[in-house]
Parts: structure tokens; C-alpha cells; sequence
């Protein structure tokens, strides 16, 4: 288990990636359906399969600055044990997924050769 860089509000945009596996699903499911309608944030389908970079099961969520300072505490306060990587939109996906990846929990070996 190896924790990574905790978040910083420091760009305009994010994404939250909530990881989970069949154990996890319901949880995570619902965790990330009840972000969107605390905070009014887009929710991405869960992905029950590796897509892109993400090496797990995952589910998206996009917000903004404006949203970090209440989102971010909340997340990590109702994640459980769930690891979720929040990295910066900027366009660059390779240093969004890399210099600009911040962690919840244990990090989660990524699939950079995509980008």
C-alpha cells in the first residue's frame, strides 16, 4: 500500500476517479451517485473493466476549483477504504495522469502507454 500526493487546488478543472472491484461495486456506485447530487457534479457511468490508463474497475467524476474545497474533504471523508486518483484536466493527459495525479487512499497502478 502506497499513498501518493494529496490534492491541491491548483488548476481549473479535475477529474475523480472512484476505484472499485466486485466487492466494491454497490459502494462505490452509490458513493459516486450521491457526489453528483450533493454537489450537482457530472458522474460517469461505473465501468465494471479497465478502461484507458485505470488498471481497475472505475467511476468519473468531473468538477472545478470552485468545487474542490468542498468535494475533496467530503470524498476522502465517505471513500471507505476505496482508492480514487484526482488529477487535473488541463489537455495533457500524460502529465494530468502523472505530474498532476493526487491520490485518496493507496495508489493504483496506472497504464500510461496510451498516451
Amino acid at each position: 500500500m502506497v499513498n501518493g500526493k494529496r490534492p491541491v487546488n491548483q488548476h481549473d478543472a479535475y477529474h475523480a476517479h472512484v476505484y472499485f472491484g466486485p466487492d466494491t461495486l454497490d459502494f462505490a456506485t452509490k458513493l459516486c451517485q450521491q457526489a453528483g447530487k450533493t454537489f450537482s457534479l457530472a458522474v460517469g457511468r461505473a465501468h465494471q473493466k479497465p478502461v484507458g490508463p485505470h488498471t481497475m474497475w472505475s467511476c468519473q467524476i468531473l468538477f472545478t476549483k470552485d468545487d474542490f474545497d468542498s468535494f475533496i474533504p467530503w470524498l476522502d471523508s465517505h471513500r471507505g477504504s476505496l482508492s480514487v486518483l484526482i488529477h487535473a484536466d488541463t489537455g495533457d493527459d500524460r502529465a494530468d495522469h502523472t505530474t498532476y495525479a493526487y491520490w485518496l487512499g493507496d495508489v493504483v497502478e496506472l497504464d500510461l502507454r496510451g498516451f
